[in-house]
């Protein structure tokens, strides 16, 4: 009996489950996923009450007169936040999969980078302010916290870090940018949102394309389609106002909402285990052979 041939088939087993193994341990069955989340978000406001179009550019946007930029933004970007996982469900038949603490375990993170591009104020007795934004991105990380929004835009730690996010020792579960097209015709915008000027009460929307993270594999199935048929990851849905809770800790509204997407098939431990299996005895055939 060749005890090392033994011993490297055993060691091409363990590498190939490991290596093909969810890097998470939150656990996702493939199909139609919604995740649904919480958010406070720092946002420019004030473009005025008079009906018309304000700005057409990044740069005319942020040169609007009286508007309040976002605070603690980077640059010329006039959307960044926080956000929590509250659960994951499937859409076709209203399954649990996941909540916010199962198994000690929670899903934050942070966006930012979206930069008002395009504003108009429509209406005269209740004026409404609707924004398209570009640039964006998202970073969602696995952790043994939950977020803590006291903390407010003065929590933030340089340009994608926020303090009890991403200095907690958590794994990056989802990387992803806003993609183009979230405006029919118009291949330019990847945000938009619309709100009441006197509430800041609104809603927004926009596509992702997941780039990296524990869960990239499963997440990038290009299952969402944008108004410009384009194929996207991720499609984010949200509802937002501000309340003394975001106003007490200086956010410009706290928000809540959800993320569709579909999850590809995730591989059975039995059938991981033979790949891995046959994998490695096909090493060693070719090894035999080449004896």
């Amino acid at each position: 009996m060749n005890v090392k041939k033994i011993s490297g088939i055993a060691a091409g087993v363990a590498l190939a489950f490991g290596m093909m193994a969810p890097a998470s341990a939150v656990t996702l069955t493939a199909g139609d996923l919604k995740i649904t989340f919480n958010a406070f978000d720092a946002g420019t406001v004030n473009y005025g009450n008079s009906a018309s179009v304000k700005c057409t550019s990044v740069v005319a946007c942020d040169n609007v007169a009286g508007i309040n930029k976002a605070p603690n933004s980077f640059g010329s970007e006039d959307t960044w936040g926080i956000f929590s996982v509250q659960s994951i469900s499937k859409v076709s038949d209203g399954s649990a999969i996941y909540t916010a603490g199962q198994g000690g375990k929670f899903l934050t993170g942070m966006f930012g980078g979206i930069m008002d591009t395009a504003v108009e104020v429509a209406g005269s007795l209740s004026p409404t302010t609707t924004t398209f934004g570009t640039g964006g991105w998202l970073n969602m990380y696995e952790t043994t916290t939950n977020y803590d929004s006291s903390f407010g835009p003065s929590g933030r730690l340089g340009e994608k870090g926020y303090n009890g996010i991403t200095n907690v020792g958590g794994t990056l579960a989802l990387e992803a940018v806003f993609g183009a097209g979230v405006s029919g015709g118009n291949t330019e915008y990847t945000y938009n949102s619309t709100f009441n000027n006197s509430t800041i009460g609104g809603n927004g929307l926009g596509y992702l394309d997941v780039l990296s993270g524990s869960l990239y594999d499963l997440f990038n199935t290009n299952s969402q389609i944008d108004p410009n048929g384009n194929a996207r990851d991720l499609f984010l849905k949200t509802t937002f106002s501000q309340t003394g809770a975001s106003a007490a800790a200086g956010w410009t509204v706290d928000a809540s909402g959800d993320v569709l997407g579909e999850v590809g098939e995730v591989p059975e431990p039995g059938s991981v285990a033979l790949l891995g299996l046959g994998l490695a005895g096909l090493a060693t055939l070719r090894r035999r052979r080449r004896a």
